[in-house]
């Protein structure tokens, strides 16, 4: 976690491994913590900063933003290969992907809610995509990527 730059209490930081979410700066203050996305500067998330802190880090932020960028996240950026996936299983409450580095993936199926509602023949239903590196299932209208399961990032769509 280096740090970039000290400002009264604050100490702004990046986080090494972070290279998968859109530029941002970590800020820390004793017990307190908050991230800021850097393009625009918007507060991510927030704990234990009173909302005059919130708007003080806020003004550092937007002031020092450009040295933010041409410093931190190159540092701390993943160069993330994705390797293809050679199969797919899919039951009631697991999702599993077997890669051709020899790894398996597996997440709840509750991560996705289409595959979740499915009978098991639309969950068998699926196909490979190596071009574009996503699995597809075109009768649920449903494409995951390998590069989201590498990152932990589930379904956005809600259950309903």
């Amino acid at each position: 976690m280096p740090t970039i730059l000290r400002e009264g209490p604050y100490r702004f930081y990046f986080v090494s491994g972070d290279g998968v979410e859109p530029p941002h700066v970590h800020v820390r203050r004793d017990r307190g913590f908050t991230k800021f996305w850097l393009n625009p500067v918007t507060l991510q998330n927030s704990g234990n900063f009173s909302n005059n802190e919130i708007r003080r880090i806020h003004r550092i932020v937007e002031q020092n933003r450009e040295t933010f960028l041409e410093l931190g996240m190159a540092t701390s950026t993943v160069e993330l290969e994705v390797p293809e996936a050679t199969n797919v299983i899919v039951t009631d409450d697991t999702l599993t992907i077997e890669l051709v580095d020899n790894r398996t993936l597996s997440v709840s199926l509750d991560w996705y809610p289409r595959l979740v509602h499915a009978t098991p023949e639309e969950r068998d239903n699926w196909e490979i995509h190596s071009e574009s590196g996503h699995i597809h299932w075109g009768n649920l209208d449903e494409d995951i990527s390998i590069e989201g399961l590498l990152a932990g990032r589930c379904s956005g769509e809600s259950e309903a």
